[in-house]
């Protein structure tokens, strides 16, 4: 099964597929509710997965992979990785950045500043930053006859 979030209702629909475009994240978590280990979290892009590690309660996040498209891996087909570290670059006096991918298997760049130019480095993800997050309880009260989302995230 397939849990969506309706961003503008809140309410969590259910569906049977879905199609990603460019390159995602997913997330193994762990309800620290239940203990159970049986869903990940789909997370769209670099921003959204830095504001999942910041702010989702009631799930344990055990692992991190990067699915990478064609486009990006110049490769064949998609590939899922494990992810190492996300960093992003802003351009001093210019309004040039990039962000740098680095998983398992490779480096990935997107954007289109020089790198070897004059930048502010700014971490998004790591493993260390991963391995510090501490799960937390939410307030929420679930009814558990609807579909829901084991991660509680504003």
């Amino acid at each position: 099964m397939i849990y969506v979030l309706d961003q503008k209702t809140q309410d969590v629909n259910t569906g049977l597929n879905s199609e990603v475009e460019g390159p995602c994240f997913l997330a193994t978590i762990t309800s620290i509710h239940t203990g159970k280990r049986d869903r990940a979290a789909l997370i769209r892009c670099a921003y959204e997965l830095q504001h999942y590690l910041s702010f989702a309660k009631d799930v344990a996040i055990e692992a991190v992979q990067m699915l990478c498209p064609p486009s990006l891996t110049g490769g064949e087909h998609w590939r899922l990785e494990d992810l190492i570290q996300i960093v992003c670059y802003r351009g001093i006096g210019t309004d040039e950045g990039a962000i740098v991918y680095r998983t398992a298997l490779g480096t990935y760049k997107l954007g289109d500043l020089d790198l070897r130019k004059r930048k502010t480095r700014q971490v998004w993800y790591s493993e260390q930053r991963l391995r510090s997050h501490i799960p937390q309880p939410s307030d929420r009260v679930l009814n558990l006859n609807e579909p829901y989302l084991y991660a509680a995230v504003p």
